[in-house]
């Protein structure tokens, strides 16, 4: 009598566990009461970690500002303005301190937290499954991090240049009435002009204070663009404004405002930058295929164009400067989700 022996099928990692009785999860499995504990000490410890940091940024919230403002300033510089904000409240550049402070503690405690939640997540997964949490949690945080330089570097320069150079599109020009309205308004004594002059006074320029300046001394400084007049303790110093002309709307921006237009932006690129981890996380899970994303390209385009029209201020420069990296990052993404497809079907 012989016997007949069937080969034995590979078995995956989970299935095996089971059979043998060493399933992580099952190992690891803890009460409701256990779970609820875990949770409250995975939370202190998150928010120990972002009040340090917050701490530290308290410590030096005058340079983080100067970072936050120091593409304004450029733009304005560049465009012949003076570089500066506008404090319309008496609380708005402390307000601003503290937000920027809390902001920039939340972004660098950032790795901590995603720790901290990794660490409570991962009891429940398979080890393959721990690769690759570990992987997205690396990776999204240095996308999120890629995104606010992007917008920093090259979207913000950008978008204030656009509107500053908008701004100033807007001209008074020389307004007398006309008409009815000078029986309404009345009439101003034009002041006289005289085709020629009895003295001509020269203003020199100097880079900087000259040094043999005396008090009641009047100068141009090119690279501040202001008039600066020597006193005996001090100067005073008048802004130059470009043109003959100056601006009907002036671009001197309010700090609150500006601080709300940078971090809604900062968020919106750090959420867009993480387009590659859905996609790949989609094809790992097997929700969505690669095949049924590429074929629905169209709707993925639309649904990008409608996500930056919501994350951005209500203007195309950003609208565009938002959804053409999103379509690069998705089409790189799928690229990676593809070669994840075929290592799961290798394996």
């Amino acid at each position: 009598m012989t016997s007949t022996t069937e080969p034995i099928e590979p078995v995956d990692e989970p299935i095996a566990q089971k059979v043998t009785g060493d399933d992580p999860v099952e190992a690891a499995r803890m009460s409701f009461g256990d779970h609820l504990e875990e949770l409250r000490t995975t939370l202190i410890r998150a928010l120990i970690g972002v009040a340090i940091a917050t701490a530290a940024a308290l410590a030096c919230g005058n340079a983080v500002l100067e970072i936050v403002f120091r593409p304004l300033w450029l733009v304005q510089r560049a465009n012949g303005l003076q570089p500066n904000l506008q404090s319309l409240a008496p609380s708005d550049a402390f307000t601003a301190y503290l937000k920027m402070s809390v902001m920039v503690g939340l972004i660098i405690s950032m790795p901590w937290v995603l720790y901290q939640v990794w660490s409570f997540v991962a009891a429940g997964l398979y080890s393959y499954e721990k690769k690759f949490a570990k992987r997205l949690t690396f990776a999204s945080t240095g996308l999120f991090v890629t995104g606010v330089f992007f917008l920093y570097f090259i979207v913000l320069p950008i978008v204030l240049q656009f509107f500053i150079t908008f701004n100033r599109a807007f001209e008074a020009g020389a307004i007398a009435p006309a008409g009815i309205e000078r029986l309404l308004l009345g009439t101003l004594d034009e002041p006289k002009t005289s085709a020629e002059s009895d003295s001509f006074t020269q203003i020199p320029v100097f880079t900087g204070d000259p040094k043999s300046a005396k008090p009641g001394d009047a100068w141009i400084d090119p690279a501040t663009s202001r008039l600066i007049i020597k006193r005996e303790k001090g100067h005073w110093s008048v802004p130059l404004e470009p043109g003959a002309v100056a601006p009907a709307v002036d671009s001197q921006f309010a700090v609150p405002a500006y601080i709300s237009f940078v971090l809604m932006l900062a968020l919106a690129f750090g959420i867009a930058f993480e387009t590659p981890i859905v996609v790949c996380f989609l094809a790992w899970s097997g929700l969505v295929t690669t095949a049924a994303m590429s074929r629905g390209r169209r709707h993925v385009i639309l649904a990008m164009v409608i996500l930056a029209a919501i994350l951005t201020p209500p203007d195309v420069v950003s609208q565009i400067l938002l959804a053409l990296p999103m379509y690069c990052l998705f089409e790189g993404g799928l690229r990676v989700a593809r070669v994840i497809e075929r290592r799961k079907a290798a394996e």
